[in-house]
């Protein structure tokens, strides 16, 4: 889990960035929004590594929210574009949430 772990928070931290910089438009983020992007960004990992178990995906999301607390809480609160949930729903790896979905 460290290179996922290290990736993960990479692009968490990508989000807060992203998220932080819609100073207009979109709305607030709330902590399901939050924990959705964090769900997203962790089964793709997971796809892109080739695992496809609903129980490993499901244990690894709750490792993610438990290890990255401080950066939900930080996404919390944040402006998000309103497409941006859509988009991260329909992204196909976590590089396209990062360049697509938060610009």
């Amino acid at each position: 889990m460290t290179s996922m772990s290290k990736r993960t928070i990479t692009l968490v931290a990508l989000l807060l960035l992203f998220a932080s910089a819609m100073a207009c438009g979109g709305r607030r983020a709330t902590r399901e929004d939050c924990r959705q992007i964090l769900d997203r960004l962790v089964d793709l990992e997971l796809q892109e590594r080739g695992f496809r178990d609903p129980a490993l995906a499901s244990r690894w999301r709750a490792q993610a929210e438990a290890a990255h607390a401080a950066e939900l809480a930080a996404c919390e609160g944040q402006r998000i574009p309103r497409t941006a949930l859509a988009c991260v729903q329909a992204a196909t790896n976590s590089e396209e949430i990062s360049h697509r979905c938060f610009r």
